[in-house]
């Protein structure tokens, strides 16, 4: 089971959600955030309540709701909305009606959102949904260029069935696309080692081609690889993810590659000005030494014999002065000795160990155990979610680039 979530100020994002009937896609935007290893810290209108009680929306972001009637009740009494601004480092509303934009355009402060709203002083994005008659009338045109003129990020509606079942522009945006302007908010908010540095990271199994249709390949599903990115991404790194599996939805470059020659020529190409690299891809050992063309027919013979020659070692081939190179050793059994040996025969800078046989975590699993290896020793972190495994994974490097 995974370890319940750290608290990190720095990941805390409100969420402030009003009266649309798009206000059940919140719900899915909430626990995505929480998926993104952030604190989505919801405030309520009394008009949301209407729709979705607090209960959800505690239960999914796993925090007490704020709304105009707990604000009085909490601690801090009428200084919640001072409270609530200072916890947070981004600000989103989610779905944001007519009425709740010309209330921030017009720097109202009757309920506790918008009163936040004014306190706040870190970037606010605002996802409208609306009737399309609504959202083109002058009236919310301006609200909305006049919040944009601020520094509020508007992300736009999309076209499709409303509520009321006219076609329009009206539509919130998704959770996804939401969620991806939360994050690349809160990279531009951050501080530390990684902000502004390059960071190369690899994921996924590669592919290696038999003929037109068959590989020789592994199990690796990328998770651990992805997680890593969007940990060094949130703490304000420049990333390129090479990676052999779909990537969708990142807020940051990536390559997309097949086999270890694919991988090595891409990394190779990114590393030119790189900073960091992190070799969390499962490269094959071996490939064919010739691919055949077209298909292997299988009637035409009993058996089929390779010839496999040694892979490029990606890692050993990309080091070079100033690049603090992470590699990954995935062994079958509690071979941490092993492990320690690589790491001194790769000459990284720090190892990440994990034992593929152990049950539930590991390969294709949301979930890992891991050793991290560095010249100053090792720290373990148990069975517990990728995210957090990225976030031990991310906090070693940047200690690693802040020591002399």
């Amino acid at each position: 089971m995974s370890s319940p979530p750290v608290s990190r100020p720095e990941r805390t994002v409100l969420v402030g959600v009003t009266g649309g009937i798009a206000i059940y896609k919140a719900v899915e935007l909430v626990r995505g955030l929480v998926k993104d290893g952030l604190q989505p810290l919801v405030v309520s209108t009394a008009a949301a309540q209407r729709f979705v009680m607090p209960l959800t929306f505690a239960a999914v972001s796993q925090a007490p709701v704020l709304d105009d009637e707990s604000a009085w009740q909490a601690s801090g009494g009428w200084f919640q909305h001072i409270e609530a601004a200072r916890q947070a480092r981004v600000m989103v509303v989610a779905p944001a009606t007519a009425n709740t934009l010309a209330k921030m355009a017009a720097g109202m402060a009757d309920n506790l959102l918008t009163a936040i709203y004014l306190a706040f002083r870190g970037p606010v994005i605002v996802a409208p949904t609306m009737n399309w008659a609504m959202n083109e009338h002058p009236a919310t045109v301006e609200n909305l260029r006049l919040l944009a003129k601020r520094g509020v990020e508007v992300l736009p509606t999309e076209e499709g069935e409303l509520a009321c079942g006219e076609e329009g522009s009206g539509r919130m945006a998704s959770p996804d696309a939401i969620r991806l302007a939360v994050r690349r908010a809160l990279a531009g908010t951050a501080s530390g080692p990684l902000r502004g540095r390059k960071v190369v990271v690899t994921s996924g199994g590669t592919r290696e081609r038999i003929d037109a249709v068959r590989f020789i390949g592994n199990r690796s599903s990328g998770k651990m690889g992805r997680a890593v990115a969007d940990e060094a991404y949130l703490r304000g790194a420049r990333i390129a993810l090479v990676t052999t599996r779909p990537a969708e939805g990142t807020p940051y470059p990536v390559v997309r590659v097949e086999s270890a020659e694919d991988m090595a020529a891409a990394v190779r190409s990114e590393v030119s000005d790189a900073d960091v690299l992190v070799m969390a891809a499962a490269v094959a050992d071996f490939a064919p030494r010739e691919a055949r063309e077209g298909k292997i027919e299988r009637a035409a013979r009993d058996t089929l014999t390779l010839e496999l020659v040694r892979t490029v070692d990606v890692l050993a081939a990309t080091a070079k002065p100033g690049l603090f190179r992470v590699g990954f050793a995935a062994e079958a059994g509690p071979q941490l000795q092993r492990a320690r040996a690589k790491k001194a025969a790769k000459g990284v800078d720090m190892l990440v160990f994990n034992d593929i046989l152990a049950e539930g975590v590991g390969i294709g699993s949301d979930e890992n155990e891991i050793t991290i290896i560095t010249a100053t020793g090792e720290t373990h972190v148990p069975r517990t979610s990728k995210a957090a495994c990225a976030t031990a994974i991310v906090d070693e490097i940047e200690a690693g680039l802040g020591a002399p």
